[in-house]
């Protein structure tokens, strides 16, 4: 059975956003006869605080859908600066890390954002020697730069070179609106 490692900051139950997408995803690649494993952080979203049922822990592991869910620990923002953001980003990406023992899959597929889920899966694409494919649903460094929250403008180029280098190195990578692709050309993506 092929196995397949998933990852993504936003996953099921979290009810909007990129989270029913996820889950639906891995949940339609179990039931055709992969072995999916998520890496996800905590049930938080669009509330902006972890659910009561998942804080005060590291992580979780559940099976929803067929799939093996593994939870990290992540801050979680109260107020939205480019500072309280990269602690989001950062806190998933160092407790992710985890997943490096997990046993090898055989293809890895990030879901961004989170900037982290596609870093993660460049970075265990290479640790085994596997393809990862991208799918963007959105463009963190372009969001950045129009969000208008404190900082935003200033670490705007940081974060699309991070977001660069995390689709350059992909096998495949999916846009689900047009309008995104100039905007990963100029990164450098094919």
């Amino acid at each position: 059975m092929t196995r397949v490692l998933l990852t993504s900051l936003y996953y099921a139950p979290d009810s909007t956003g990129i989270a029913p997408y996820a889950a639906q995803l891995a949940e339609h690649l179990a039931a055709t006869g992969y072995e999916v494993t998520a890496l996800t952080g905590m049930p938080h979203y669009p509330a902006w605080r972890i659910d009561p049922a998942y804080r005060w822990r590291l992580a979780v592991r559940e099976w929803r859908g067929g799939v093996d869910v593994r939870r990290r620990w992540h801050s979680v923002p109260s107020h939205h600066t480019a500072l309280s953001r990269a602690a989001y980003e950062g806190t998933f990406f160092a407790s992710g890390l985890s997943m490096l023992r997990l046993p090898a899959p055989q293809a890895i597929l990030a879901i961004t954002p989170g900037l982290a889920g596609g870093a993660l899966a460049r970075i265990a694409a290479k640790r085994w020697g596997v393809p990862y494919g991208l799918i963007v649903q959105d463009l963190t460094g372009e969001a950045a730069a129009q969000s208008g929250i404190r900082g935003g403008r200033g670490v705007a180029a940081g974060v699309r070179a991070a977001e660069g280098w995390a689709a350059r190195g992909a096998a495949a990578v999916g846009i689900v609106a047009e309008g995104f692709r100039p905007h990963l050309e100029t990164m450098g993506v094919d």
